[in-house]
């Protein structure tokens, strides 16, 4: 086995690597190389282009060993992902390459003692379809993938129709080397945060994680259009065998490394008094950002990539796993069951407020003037208030009057919290955060098609298997604790309602691209029929974003492109035509676009917003010419985006005009930021001033990943 201490050039890249100090290294091994994986503290290194030279680094001791050329016939396509069962300096260490396209490990074994060192391939096909009880040859095959090291075993992900983490046996004998697979444990089921028809857009990647301390990760990577939408990281606990959710990492912190040809690798260090603890960083190199995903809070960072750490090729990573030995015995990870316990939110305190150190009549009193925002503040301030407040049903005929009277400015930011069973809501305008207990009605698995009037059309889980056929729905009013349960229909895509589910003239819109009828439409007030009305788009690809009421009609956005409306939905017959054939395209977006449509008074605005929000253009349909038109104010009007709702209001306080809001805060704060269209750049309320620019894109804000829309309160 060739190893050699490593020379330095002042030239090459530079590694640079986070802990109590910044330390750097430099090897000639890094050029025309790329890091591959970090196991037992030794760094692997490949060649650019062909996988054919491989190499294994130990930036503390500064070793290097190279493996011989891999001289095998790859498929078009192919890669590897590569794996190290113990230290090189071990007499059973051997050094595996699990192809990510047909089921085959080619492996070699380091013995210092042996003279020369070899590839050996192997195809583990039979076993595979042996552990997964699937003789017959019905079921899609593998590959493996995503191979690490956990408890001085190796462990990989079955990416064939039976997911699971196989258990990769390695017995090395003197002549031979004999890996045998076992199975090990189901796949966790993780639930999307969206609506499940709009999954098939999505893209899941998941990763597997070993570490030192006895800690083995199943992190889920979603990708909704390109973009990382959510993040799920489970923790194996092995006395039960089942996975749970870490809710909160503490000094540990995960990596991952996404690069252009679609390869990936993950990273654990524990970096106690570090800013980077607490996440899981994945850094996409294709577009040069992190999305940084906070454990205990479940919200999604976005960052620029530092021109220095894209020259090192996001080396500090690998170099802080390769030091973490010291540092692993004082991590802490805290978990939780994975479909969540049935946690009840108590807003009370265990302390006293001196300041409202008052006779409970006089606290009953001041409550009897309080209404909605008032009125939950107050009962969560303390438990002296939370007694003079009781919950009360807001739909009542005493709360009616005076609600008439109390005038909202804004919609609010919601978001759910599954996990602890509370329901967020955060006012855009002066960052305060509400809370209120999720009713019992609802599951872990509920989802939001779309928002509107201050209710939530809601895909409901089935927690019970039967026999009818379709997707369950219901409007929800979190003010009121409301629902409504709509009839059973099939997998619609996407949603919309014409008015509060409570009015008579209530009509529900449905639509999908698949199959034989792709609008539904039901009648809220006139029985549990859904109809159905057909399309033909003559073979074409599409599907409809934001579709919404103005009157009677549908307007929709086909394909980002299309303005098309629906117009005299009758039992038997219905209007469609297509109004404005093609949508603008940006000037100003480096990267791909989102189309967002909404209703302003009689007439529709499209806005469109860049990847990163580094451009934000909005177009006014005029119907004379048939053409978009763009524009640089909204006036007295506010728009309110989210992956649910495109909501376009008169202002009701003058400092909220000529703005559009985003489901996103400040990274350190809980304050939302808007565009401004005076000065297109993001800002954020202190108050209701206007703060200082945060600059032309959302790097440097995060977002939710629990489900969350924009609401209009309403307790009617």
């Amino acid at each position: 086995m060739e190893e050699k201490q490593v020379s330095c050039d002042e030239k090459l890249p530079t590694v640079i690597a986070e802990n109590q100090h910044y330390q750097y290294y430099q090897c000639n091994e890094l050029k025309e190389r790329r890091i591959r994986g970090c196991f037992h503290y030794w760094v692997i290194l490949s060649d650019h282009q062909d996988d054919i030279l491989w190499s294994l680094w130990n930036p503390i001791a500064s070793k290097l060993i190279r493996l011989p050329p891999l001289k095998l016939r790859k498929e078009e396509e192919e890669s590897y992902e590569c794996c190290l069962s113990s230290p090189p300096d071990d007499e059973a260490s051997v050094f595996l390459l699990f192809s990510d396209s047909v089921p085959t490990i080619v492996f070699c074994r380091l013995d210092r003692k042996r003279k020369g060192l070899k590839w050996t391939e192997m195809s583990y096909a039979k076993q595979l379809r042996s552990i997964s009880n699937d003789a017959n040859n019905l079921g899609c095959l593998g590959p493996l993938g995503q191979p690490t090291c956990w408890n001085g075993k190796v462990y990989a992900i079955d990416f064939g129709d039976y997911m699971s983490v196989v258990h990769v046996d390695i017995v090395v004998k003197p002549k031979e080397v004999v890996i045998s697979l076992f199975p090990f444990v189901e796949m966790p089921r993780v639930l999307f945060v969206h609506h499940p028809a709009r999954v098939r857009s999505y893209i899941r990647r998941p990763f597997l994680k070993g570490t030192c301390i006895d800690l083995l990760f199943y992190i889920q990577v979603d990708f909704r259009d390109e973009m990382i939408d959510d993040v799920h990281l489970l923790k194996l606990d092995v006395t039960s065998m089942m996975w749970k959710e870490v809710v909160e990492l503490e000094d540990a912190v995960l990596f991952i490394e996404i690069d252009d040809d679609n390869y990936s690798t993950c990273y654990y260090s524990s970096a106690p008094g570090s800013k980077l603890r607490g996440y899981v960083h994945i850094f996409c190199e294709s577009r040069k950002v992190i999305y940084s995903f906070h454990a205990k809070d479940r919200t999604l960072s976005l960052s620029s990539m530092s021109p220095l750490l894209r020259e090192c090729q996001a080396l500090a990573w690998p170099m802080l796993e390769s030091k973490r030995e010291e540092q692993d015995e004082d991590a802490k990870v805290v978990v939780r069951p994975v479909k969540g316990e049935n946690n009840v939110f108590d807003s009370t305190t265990s302390g006293h407020s001196h300041l409202l150190n008052m006779p409970l009549d006089i606290l009953e009193l001041i409550m009897k003037h309080c209404v909605s925002v008032e009125y939950m503040k107050f009962r969560a301030t303390c438990k002296h208030c939370y007694l003079a407040a009781p919950s009360i049903q807001w739909s009542n005929k005493t709360m009616l009057r005076r609600l008439h009277s109390y005038s909202l400015v804004s919609p609010w930011l919601m978001a759910f919290d599954n996990h602890r069973g509370i329901i967020t809501f955060i006012d855009p305008l002066f960052g305060d955060k509400y809370y209120i207990k999720t009713p019992q009605e609802l599951s872990d698995g509920d989802r939001i098609y779309c928002s509107r009037y201050g209710w939530l059309l809601m895909y409901k889980v089935r927690e019970e298997v039967d026999d009818e056929e379709g997707e369950r729905l219901m409007f929800f009013n979190p003010f009121t604790s409301n629902i409504i349960e709509l009839p059973v229909v099939d997998y619609l895509e996407i949603f919309c309602f014409s008015s509060p589910p409570t009015s008579p003239d209530c009509m529900v819109a449905g639509f999908k691209s698949y199959g034989a009828s792709h609008v539904y439409i039901h009648f809220v007030s006139q029985g549990s029929t859904w109809h159905q009305y057909a399309l033909d788009f003559g073979g074409d690809p599409y599907s409809y974003q934001f579709p919404s009421f103005s009157g009677p009609d549908i307007y929709a956005l086909s394909n980002n492109e299309v303005l098309e409306v629906f117009k005299d939905f009758t039992i038997d017959n219905y209007g469609w035509k297509v109004v404005l054939g093609k949508a603008p395209r940006s000037c100003h977006c480096k990267s791909s676009a989102r189309y967002f449509l909404s209703n302003c008074d009689q007439h529709r605005l499209l806005v469109i917003v860049g990847e990163f929000g580094e451009s934000v253009e909005v177009f006014r349909h005029n119907e004379s010419t048939l053409e978009w038109e763009k524009i640089d104010e909204l006036g007295t009007h506010m728009i309110y985006i989210s992956n649910t709702s495109c909501i376009c209001l008169e202002v009701a306080s003058p400092e909220m005009g000529n703005k559009i809001f985003f489901p996103r805060l400040l990274q350190d704060d809980t304050k939302i930021v808007f565009y401004f269209l005076e000065t297109c750049r993001y800002h954020t309320f202190d108050g209701k001033i206007i703060e200082e620019s945060l600059g032309a894109d959302f790097f440097g804000t995060k977002q939710h990943c629990y489900p969350h829309t924009w609401i209009e309160p309403s307790w009617c």
